[in-house]
């Protein structure tokens, strides 16, 4: 790497010191040197405009095939993926409205047992409860 480096700086050299020579020895030589580093500066300029706009068509190529494939692959993707979750959502809505539907006949149904058959069945036990407790009492009221 570094020969390289080495030839290349000896060649910039080079040609400088010819340029010096050269425009010592004819004076008319700065003259032509400038027109044509004028005509070379305008040839690197139209390969610089040449290659912008090849790189920029390159980049428009690229950006039409990607929203192809986005519009091609992806947005059907998409649209299928919002389907299923539509259907995931309705049934998910209509799970849960059986589970409202059936804690409110829970809730129901434990309010009619709380009312028609725990009560009676309390007041029953209480009432033998207080038979017993009198029988218990007359049975015991003779004794000494």
């Amino acid at each position: 790497m570094k020969k390289w480096i080495g030839i290349g700086l000896a060649v910039i050299a080079i040609i400088t010191i010819a340029f010096i020579v050269a425009a010592y020895l004819y004076p008319n030589f700065r003259e032509a040197t400038r027109d044509i580093a004028v005509v070379i500066l305008a040839v690197f300029q139209m390969i610089g405009a040449l290659l912008t706009a090849a790189l920029l068509l390159a980049i428009l190529y690229a950006v039409f095939v990607i929203k192809r494939l986005a519009t091609n692959t992806i947005v059907p993707k998409i649209d299928v993926l919002s389907a299923k979750l539509d259907g995931v959502i309705d049934t998910t809505q209509a799970i849960t409205t059986n589970i409202k539907d059936t804690t409110a006949s829970v809730g129901t149904t434990t309010s009619y047992v709380a009312e028609q058959v725990v009560s009676p069945v309390i007041r029953v036990s209480g009432l033998l409860a207080g038979v017993r407790a009198a029988a218990t009492f007359l049975a015991r009221r003779g004794e000494k």
